[in-house]
Formats: structure tokens, sequence, C-alpha cells
């Protein structure tokens, strides 16, 4: 049984997410310019702050959207409080929706801050799961949303198309939240680095897209400015991601994949990883769970993610084919009905 969050909650939650948007925006200045740009016959969009130090550089907003549009109009005549949002953050912590630890939330913020999620990268994993009962509107299970390390991704063909970056490389912004924090080398590459660790075990591991088979070299993402460890299934996860807002002190604006291909990029990664693996039942416990909401919230999302999937091959089909076998009556049923 799906249980609805009462309207009232996810009111709250889309003035918050519609508030952090055009803060975002607002943050570059009265005096900032917007520029319009076009490449390969799409039009995407650009700010360029006001001039400082004698430089002036342009940051990437998007691609042109009439939702894009309406928010740089809104955000020349309009400043947004931190205090506003700030309230509306602790009456949805008050209200049972899921916020974040301390530690990992500073994170999140400080990437933000720097362009990670302006620059269309976005959180993958649990800590993403954690903003789906907002998304949905619905209550999750508690032991899914649990999770000790971040994880991080942009899909390759993005990093090379864009023209911007973050304001300082990667780890340094790790290390303006703490100095604790180690690059670790990988061990077949000692000048490659995608984690990033604290002396607890706490890690922040980036991630992109796979460009050939398994075992392939690390990708560098030069907007990110920093190395990513390639994943096969990663380009399904990131064609789609949307705005979500991580319920910390007066909010961060971060982006996340849309909740259908998380519940079913979970699936093919709970059999890919094999059930020794102490993080396949994580991922299949959040498939399950983002099945049987979507199964009431938005079944044709889910039924096309699901059939997106199965047409990309063998692999692929067999994979969840072999996770649909173990999933509960209830959320199997969803399945077989899309």
């Amino acid at each position: 049984m799906v249980n609805r969050i009462p309207l009232a909650i996810q009111t709250n939650l889309a003035e918050l997410l519609d508030q952090l948007r055009l803060q975002q925006i607002s943050a570059f200045g009265r005096d900032a310019a917007f520029l319009r740009r076009e490449r390969k016959g799409r039009y995407y969009w650009y700010v360029r702050p006001p001039q400082s130090n004698g430089k002036r550089t342009e940051r990437y907003l998007g691609p042109e959207t009439d939702a894009l549009l309406a928010m740089i109009k809104r955000a020349r005549d309009q400043q947004i409080g931190a205090d506003v949002r700030r309230t509306i953050v602790r009456s949805l912590l008050a209200a049972g929706l899921p916020g974040t630890d301390d530690r990992t939330g500073k994170v999140v913020r400080s990437l933000s801050e720097a362009g990670l999620f302006r620059l269309r990268g976005a959180l993958v994993g649990t800590v993403a799961f954690q903003h789906y009962p907002g998304l949905l509107g619905v209550q999750l299970p508690l032991p899914a949303l649990r999770t000790g390390d971040l994880d991080v991704a942009q899909d390759y063909g993005v990093s090379v198309a864009l023209d911007d970056e973050l304001d300082q490389p990667f780890f340094d912004v790790l290390r303006g939240v703490s100095s604790d924090f180690r690059a670790v080398s990988k061990p077949l590459e000692p000048a490659k680095v995608a984690r990033y660790v604290l002396p607890d075990g706490f890690a922040v591991d980036v991630l992109t897209t796979s460009r050939g088979g398994a075992d392939e070299p690390s990708s560098r993402l030069k907007p990110l400015r920093t190395d990513a460890t390639p994943l096969r299934f990663m380009d399904f996860l990131l064609r789609e991601t949307i705005d979500a807002a991580t319920l910390h002190e007066d909010g961060v604006l971060v982006r996340v994949p849309a909740p259908a291909r998380f519940a079913v990029h979970k699936l093919i990664i709970s059999r890919k990883r094999g059930s020794a693996n102490p993080k396949s039942p994580k991922d299949f416990h959040q498939a399950v769970s983002l099945i049987e909401a979507l199964g009431v919230i938005d079944p044709f999302a889910l039924r096309d993610a699901y059939g997106e999937a199965r047409d990309r091959g063998p692999e692929w089909r067999k994979l969840l084919d072999e996770a649909v076998t173990l999933l509960p009556a209830s959320a199997r049923a969803v399945l077989e009905n899309t």
C-alpha cells in the first residue's frame, strides 16, 4: 500500500524548489547579462556576471525551455531570502520528509555552489533516493534511505559538450568542507583520482557513463575538474535528470535521476553486482519501493523506462528478468502490467 504525503507538504516542497531555482539565477547579481547561444540547431542560455577583476566569464545555465526563460525573467527583479527557505525546510523536516546528515549536506551544498548541478551533474545512489519521497509525494521505507557515502555523476557526452567548469577543482571544493579529505588514486591508474575519502570512511565517488566495454580507463570530466569512473548502464540512468531540493539548512538545489529510471536501473544493478555484494539488497529494496510507488503515482513513466531498458539488448533483458522473478507479487504485478 502506498502512503501519500499530504498535499500541503507537497505544495511547500514545490515552493522551495521554485525559490531555489530563482536563487541560483539571481545569485549572479542584478546587473548580470543573460545570453542565448545556438549549437547544432538547439539554443542554450548563459549568464555573464558583472565585471570582476577585469574579467567577464560566461556561466552555463541550461538548454532553452519555457521554464528557464520564465525563471530568468523573474530573477531579474526578485531577490530570494534564505530565511524564508529555511522556514520551509524546517516545516518539511517536521512533517517527516527525509533530510540529510549535516556532513553530507555541507558537501552537497559546496558542490552545488561551485556549479556541479548547474553543469548537469547529478546525485546518484542512496542520497538521490532520499529525494524521491518528496518528489513523488509518498512515504518510502526508512532503511532504504540510509547511506554512508555520496555518489555524483555526469554524462561523459555532456561533459565534452560544455564550455564551462566548476569554480575550482573538485578536490578543492571538498577540502573546503573538510581538510581531512584525501584523494584515492586508482590501483591500476595511479595518476587518476575519482574517489575522495575522510578518515572515518565517508567517501565521495565521481562516476560517468561508459564509452566501451568493461574495465575501461577512467574518464576526465573537464567541467567538474576531476577524473571519474565509467560504469555500464549509467547512460540510461543519466538520460533524464530532474531538479530536487536537498533538505539541509535553507535548502540546496540539486539534480537527481528521474525516479522511473532510478527504479529500473537499480533492478539491473542489483543483479549485475551479484548476491554476494553487500550493496545488492539495498539496490533491490530501493527498486521495489519505487516500483510500487510509481505503479500508483506514474505508471506510464515506469512503463516507458522499463520498456526502453528491455529494448537495449539481451544482457539488459536477462538482468531484468532475473530481478523481476525476485520481486514481491505487488511489485511484479506493476511491471507485468506495463
